[in-house]
């Protein structure tokens, strides 16, 4: 029997006082949360750089990576690139010649608060830090990533988080790198793994429901 996989979209502006979805009972479904800065304009920027591995956040002390060569990896990050080129961007293999960058990360099981705000961001709950802003670059050691938009949920399934960040809008003066578009996609677990097919599925949903991202640069 084929199974259909119903995707939710809903807009991805929850308050710390809003009603939360129960995700406990959702985990067989494919939800998908997308939400952008509205003062940045995309059409601006020509290319990107996204890395070759995945991080996962689970329930152990320190993060580790889906490397480059898992099948994971290669499907995640190849329907990216494959959207990106689509919508006119140019892949860059060195991190500081690209207008942004593209971080990924892959939660599972944790029961994880995530509260950003423009003025005080925070990382994953739990955790140290996730993509560290010297990651980018070598001399934005210390630096923190900037949301113009508040975002707070709850959740205990296995969840993929794509985040589009402005490098060419670091800030030398706050230390703050602005993370202009987010992704995030839930129920993409089969069996307690995670679901390829699934989560390649999320990941072009999250573009179609972002015309936006679309560059202008000839």
């Amino acid at each position: 029997m084929k199974q259909v996989i119903p995707i939710l979209l809903l807009a991805m502006a929850f308050t710390a006082c809003q009603k939360e979805p129960d995700f406990n009972e959702l985990s067989s479904e494919l939800i998908v949360y997308t939400n952008y800065d509205k003062n940045v304009n995309f059409g601006k920027f020509a290319t990107y750089a996204i890395p070759d591995s995945i991080l996962v956040l689970d329930d152990k002390s320190k993060p580790t990576y889906f490397a480059a060569n898992d099948p994971r990896t290669t499907a995640i990050i190849g329907a990216i690139n494959s959207e990106m080129k689509t919508r006119g961007y140019t892949e860059v293999d060195n991190n500081l010649y690209a207008d942004m960058g593209i971080q990924v990360s892959y939660v599972k099981d944790t029961n994880t608060i995530i509260s950003y705000a423009s003025t005080n961001p925070y990382w994953w709950y739990g955790y140290d830090y996730y993509w560290p802003g010297s990651y980018w670059n070598p001399y934005w050691w210390g630096w923190t990533p900037s949301y113009a938009y508040p975002i707070s949920y709850t959740y205990t399934i296995g969840s993929l988080i794509i985040e589009f960040i402005a490098l060419e809008d670091a800030n030398a003066s706050t230390k703050k790198i602005p993370v202009i578009w987010t992704a995030y996609m839930a129920g993409i677990l089969s069996s307690n793994q995670l679901n390829i097919n699934r989560t390649v599925t999320g990941i072009y949903q999250a573009f179609e429901q972002s015309p936006y991202i679309q560059s202008s640069v000839q």
